[in-house]
């Protein structure tokens, strides 16, 4: 998620250019190509190609309309994201203090010694704490799934390999382990239901982000939206060339350079979990939800909060 573009205006206006310079540069050339032939058509004996402002003002306001509707359709998936996530972390640390305070030797008569409480809630916590990052993992495709380890045994990391939704079969794990705690009398009837559902919460949770993930943005809009743009960009110099002249090259940059920006950052923003600096932190929450958990089971290994990076051009985000 960006934090800001840089603590140097002149840096970050070089960095917009930077990542803008093909679509710079080719509305430019467009604009300099209807200045010149209208500025030079009658010395090369040709009649040069204008078009009247009213239809030119039309198209414009359709697509404003088009990216008017895009950018709001975006936006709620981003903010859809992120309260996935603010659910996650809600939940996270409502599992985390029920493990903690629901388990005990109290119920089994002392059947169930203390080292074994501590160490299932341990695992649990372990578990859930790794299904974070896999959820992370499985909502960017990536492929490598070793840093589980850190969580979770070599043998229960090597059997997920063999799984297409690893974050569900690490679920469904959490749920087996709770009914054993329940049957050895580690956790009684009631709190065992609460616990449930808890971790049916956290399947409607990952299910909700799969759906952001894997809904597509309607193509006709994507398509359109970018027909309508160059479209209008390309006729938007022919109109203004007989009022502006020479002027029509630097007004053309200025307006066609907003609705571009208009038109990406929506096609940015609909796709909140890519791992990119305007996405969605979810490494970072993740991160944050790790450091609670562990405190919980006063762990001696507390990793430090993700820092906030700077990227090229002095952006400012958090992963």
């Amino acid at each position: 998620m960006i934090i800001k573009y840089s603590d140097n205006p002149f840096k970050a206006v070089i960095g917009i250019a930077f990542y803008n310079r093909k679509s710079i540069l080719l509305f430019t050339l467009i604009s300099i190509v209807a200045v010149f032939q209208y500025e030079f058509g009658e010395i090369f004996d040709f009649e040069p190609a204008t078009l009247p402002v009213v239809p030119v003002t039309i198209l414009g306001g359709a697509l404003a309309i088009f990216l008017g509707f895009r950018n709001n359709s975006a936006y709620d998936r981003w903010w859809e994201a992120r309260k996935v996530w603010g659910g996650i972390v809600n939940a996270s640390r409502t599992f985390g203090v029920m493990i903690c305070t629901f388990s005990s030797g109290y119920f089994s008569n002392g059947k169930v010694k203390d080292k074994e409480v501590f160490e299932w809630r341990k695992e649990l916590i372990m578990r859930h704490i790794g299904w974070l990052y896999a959820l992370v993992m499985h909502l960017r495709k990536e492929t490598s799934w070793d840093e589980l380890e850190k969580f979770l045994s070599k043998k229960e990391v090597e059997k997920l390999k063999g799984f297409h939704n690893k974050p569900t079969q690490m679920l469904h794990k959490q749920g087996e382990r709770l009914q054993e705690a329940y049957e050895s009398e580690m956790i009684e009837n009631f709190r065992h239901m609460e616990l449930a559902n808890v971790i049916k919460e956290f399947y409607d949770l990952q299910g909700k982000a799969e759906r952001i993930k894997g809904t597509i943005f309607p193509y006709y809009y994507n398509y359109f939206t970018s027909v309508f743009l160059w479209l209008f960009i390309t006729c938007l110099p022919f109109s203004l060339v007989t009022e502006m002249s020479w002027s029509t090259i630097p007004m053309c940059i200025a307006i066609s350079f907003v609705f571009t920006i208009l038109e990406k950052s929506g096609a940015v923003t609909e796709d909140p979990f890519e791992g990119r600096a305007a996405d969605t932190p979810i490494t970072t929450i993740a991160r944050n939800i790790e450091i609670d958990l562990l405190e919980m089971i006063k762990s001696d290994t507390i990793p430090a909060p993700n820092e906030q990076k700077t990227g090229r051009f002095g952006v400012k985000y958090l992963d």
